[in-house]
């Protein structure tokens, strides 16, 4: 494996983590423009899940300010803007036709933005992430880079189900595979962490999910 500076790591751990946190959450809320036509959303009780700020007004402030005000540090926009950060950066490690992508999801997220009816252009957006994975991991020539990628994102991906209690079932997949992933990079895991994540039993009572959400934020110091 070639070596990478801590910088380079720590730059795409988190592009891992950012670019799946934009495509998972914005699947997860996908249906509520559907139920926001003659029903509420539980906005609040998402914001809890998610410990973030809740300060929107009502269900519209929420879909569109959590969805796109780029001044928001809790928002997808700037979730999208931080991961396009670190893209561009890491441009002649990605290189520039994989980067692409993450500019596309960007400028997605603008037109949705400016759309009167924005689900469109935000499955667009989950679009060009899909395109991105599916790019890093052909042209990408280095196997640790592209698993740190991954393990990024199944960290992310596993940190998101647990705290929203979704996909449960398939928790232990998702360790599965992190750990597979895990062993082929240069990360270096929590031993804690990794024994509490192999050992992991029914996630759905709260306990067991606090249990190994701790143990996934915790697997890897980048």
């Amino acid at each position: 494996m070639d070596s990478l500076s801590v910088s380079k790591l720590n730059r795409l751990y988190w592009l891992g983590r950012y670019y799946e946190r934009l495509s998972t959450t914005l699947s997860y809320l996908w249906d509520w423009y559907d139920v926001m036509i003659d029903g509420e959303i539980d906005y609040p009780d998402f914001c809890r899940k998610l410990s973030i700020d809740c300060c929107y007004k009502d269900d519209k402030d929420f879909m569109h300010n959590y969805v796109f005000d780029k001044n928001n540090p809790d928002s997808l926009r700037t979730v999208a803007d931080a991961m396009l950060g670190n893209g561009m950066v890491l441009r002649e490690i990605i290189g520039s036709r994989t980067l692409a992508y993450l500019e596309l999801a960007v400028m997605g997220m603008k037109s949705a933005e400016e759309s009167d009816s924005p689900t469109l252009p935000l499955q667009r957006v989950i679009d060009f992430i899909m395109a991105f994975r599916g790019s890093y991991d052909d042209m990408i020539d280095d196997e640790n880079v592209r698993n740190i990628i991954k393990c990024a994102a199944g960290v992310e991906r596993l940190s998101l189900y647990l705290r929203l209690g979704w996909h449960l079932d398939l928790v232990k997949s998702e360790i599965g595979k992190l750990m597979k992933r895990m062993n082929r990079t240069s990360l270096q895991p929590s031993h804690a962490s990794l024994q509490v994540l192999l050992s992991a039993q029914n996630p759905e009572t709260p306990e067991e999910r606090k249990k190994l959400l701790d143990a996934a934020e915790n697997l890897f110091v980048v």
